[in-house]
């Protein structure tokens, strides 16, 4: 076990640390990229599968990255400490990265299995899966060692070290004791998918703590479940009539806002194992799947968190624009005659600095306390339906003095009569028709003229203490400012 380095499957991938090629090109965008950015972007799980999809598209000939420098293909390879590294497909010698060297993976596996593919704890654990297939009569044509052409043309032949069938479905089970190379696990899955059997690994142990690489390559091609046969699996199978493995998968579960892994060990039945051809997996448990549901919830309960701190804030934001407003107009409409003058400025100047924080408050050195009461009067006013602050009979004749001494104010006064619906009220204090007659009159220049415009802190002013009843209220189908200006007139 020494020596063995075994990554979390939900870490981030490493690059070596000099790869030879620093920078590969996707055929299918064009576009440059760089090795060790590329490969940072994959958790490790994904970054084995990433591997084992580059290996196969390179061996069919379905190259998707290619060499930067020499534009020959490549795939994703795994160093012995389980960082990652492009090799190319060939080297001739013509690219100065070189990511090959010594003995091919050929000569390497003949040397390594050379009179050992039959060792005596291959054996053993050849005759347990036989034993446990045997003792459950629903799977028949029991073999070891059965060669298998392929009835697809595709080149060579299998010998899978047991073989049986369960109704219309073949089956093989390979004994995987030590290591071997990524090429050995693609080609017999792409060979038992080509046949419609299904490849089943078998292990003699497991532990999630200690994973050689074709552990690693075997567990998440087979979405994350591994399977062990030995003694007691054998023993539950003959006790039980029943072809039983036992089983190592991960299981998600949700730590704050993200999913962490929880390692499971049980002994399964067959007819808990799903089966799928297509993809070549055997597995007790869907990882991927409840891993998506995890994180659907995890979005979800985030996103409500975050509406929920929205709402939260809004109140917040809201009482705060209450309680100030509140201020205001306690401060101007309870004013005393007998208030000493600089006392009630600095008091005007303490509220106008709280205005300010709130982007609302008037601007220079010395606000002006005339405005900021004139602003209030008018909104008190135009909700009440009655004189606030003025000193006039009604609506119309604060229309009226506005018309002739603040213009500016004109366009948010009619605004804020809609608003408040109070506007039928000064309607009717304008018995003698002037009010309409000075609006039919000046109608085309409220908009135009810029006497009717008003400064732009006041105008923030009066929209924060009418809590936007000044401004235009914002119609579906009504796309033109003037007519709105007019309208409110």
């Amino acid at each position: 076990m020494a020596g063995n380095v075994t990554i979390d499957p939900l870490a981030w991938a490493e690059a070596v640390t000099k790869p030879e090629i620093d920078e590969v090109r996707s055929l299918k965008s064009g576009h440059m990229l760089d090795v060790r950015r590329l490969i940072r972007a994959f958790r490790y799980e994904r970054a084995i599968l990433l591997r084992q999809k580059l290996k196969s598209l390179v061996k069919s000939d379905e190259t998707r990255l290619v060499c930067a420098t020499c534009g020959v293909p490549v795939y994703l390879a795994c160093s012995t400490s389980k960082r990652f590294f492009f090799r190319h497909r060939h080297e001739d010698g013509s690219c100065p990265a070189v990511t090959r060297a010594g003995f091919t993976e050929a000569e390497i596996r003949a040397m390594k299995y050379r009179g050992t593919q039959e060792s005596e704890a291959h054996k053993r654990i050849k005759e347990l899966v036989l034993r446990s297939l045997s003792a459950d009569p629903r799977f028949t044509e029991l073999l070891s060692e059965k060669t298998w052409r392929s009835s697809e043309g595709l080149p060579g032949l299998r010998r899978p070290d047991v073989s049986a069938r369960l109704e219309n479905l073949r089956l093989a089970f390979e004994v995987q004791l030590s290591t071997t190379f990524l090429d050995v696990v693609l080609s017999r899955r792409e060979f038992y998918r080509s046949e419609r059997a299904a490849l089943v690994w078998v292990l003699p142990n497991f532990h999630p703590n200690y994973r050689r690489m074709t552990d690693d390559d075997i567990l998440f091609g087979n979405n994350s479940n591994i399977f062990v046969v030995d003694e007691i699996t054998a023993a539950a199978s003959e006790s039980a009539s029943t072809f039983i493995l036992k089983c190592w998968h991960r299981k998600p579960v949700i730590d704050g806002d993200r999913i962490v892994d929880e390692w499971v060990e049980r002994l399964v039945c067959w007819d808990e194992l799903k089966v799928d051809v297509d993809l070549q997996t055997v597995v007790a448990f869907d990882y991927q799947v409840e891993a998506a549901k995890l994180l659907e919830q995890i979005k979800t309960e985030k996103a409500a968190r975050i509406a929920a701190q929205q709402v939260t804030a809004e109140r917040a934001k809201a009482a705060l624009e209450n309680e100030l407003r509140e201020r205001v107009f306690r401060f101007v409409l309870d004013d005393d005659d007998n208030d000493e003058y600089m006392g009630r400025h600095k008091g005007w100047l303490a509220i106008n600095g709280c205005l300010q924080t709130q982007n609302c408050g008037l601007e220079g050195k010395y606000p002006d306390l005339m405005k900021v009461s004139r602003l209030v009067h008018l909104v008190a006013s135009a909700k009440t339906g009655k004189p606030v602050g003025f000193k006039y009979k009604n609506l119309a004749e604060i229309g009226h003095h506005l018309f002739h001494q603040h213009p500016d104010l004109l366009l948010a006064y009619g605004f804020m009569l809609r608003a408040f619906g109070t506007k039928s009220i000064l309607d009717r204090d304008d018995r003698t028709d002037r009010w309409a007659a000075k609006v039919r009159e000046e109608r085309p220049n409220l908009l135009s003229d810029p006497k009717y415009r008003m400064a732009e802190d006041e105008e923030r002013l009066l929209a924060f203490l009418s809590q936007g009843a000044s401004r235009k209220p914002l119609m579906a189908n009504d796309n033109r400012d003037q007519d709105g200006g007019r309208a409110a007139a």
